[in-house]
């Protein structure tokens, strides 16, 4: 089974994309949404510093819930959808954070803006091009969906016809 990576600002509309790539996936495949985050500069930042801390507080409840909306929609597509942080801003860092997450190809969502969800994050698309992982373009903007982007759960589902 393949492992494909999603960039995410944690966005609702960050989630329009998996639309495109449910309907290109032949088969069942694992989802990783990934947030890129920027490891912190001072080193008193650096001790108080956990992966589990408030970095995953900029996940919103209606995040998660438009993720189990698009996991129930596309079961038949996707056999999981997880999100994983990525701390660090290097080519190597992100390889390692691809082989320890099996992942088999990126799908990055083309003609986005991406928008950072707190002051660390940022946009990973050019360590993605560099990391020699295939790379699937991911378009949000076809005849079924809406191309504006959807701010609410209601919404993302309204492109579903």
């Amino acid at each position: 089974m393949k492992n494909i990576l999603v960039p995410t600002d944690l966005s609702i509309r960050s989630l329009s994309f998996l639309h495109n790539l449910a309907e290109l996936r032949p088969q069942p495949a694992n989802i990783v949404l990934m947030h890129a985050m920027k490891l912190p500069d001072s080193i008193v930042d650096f001790w108080a510093f956990t992966r589990t801390g408030r970095q995953h507080a900029v996940i919103t409840d209606g995040f998660r819930e438009a993720c189990e909306v698009m996991k129930n929609r596309y079961a038949q597509a996707f056999h999981s959808l997880e999100v994983e942080f990525f701390y660090g801003s290097t080519t190597p860092a992100l390889r390692n954070f691809l082989r320890a997450h099996r992942i088999t190809e990126v799908a990055l969502p083309e003609n986005y803006r991406y928008q950072c969800g707190c002051d660390n994050s940022f946009d990973p698309e050019r360590l993605l091009r560099s990391c020699k992982t295939p790379v699937l373009g991911l378009n949000m903007s076809r005849h079924r969906q809406v191309v504006t982007a959807p701010p609410s759960i209601s919404e993302l589902l309204g492109v579903i016809h």
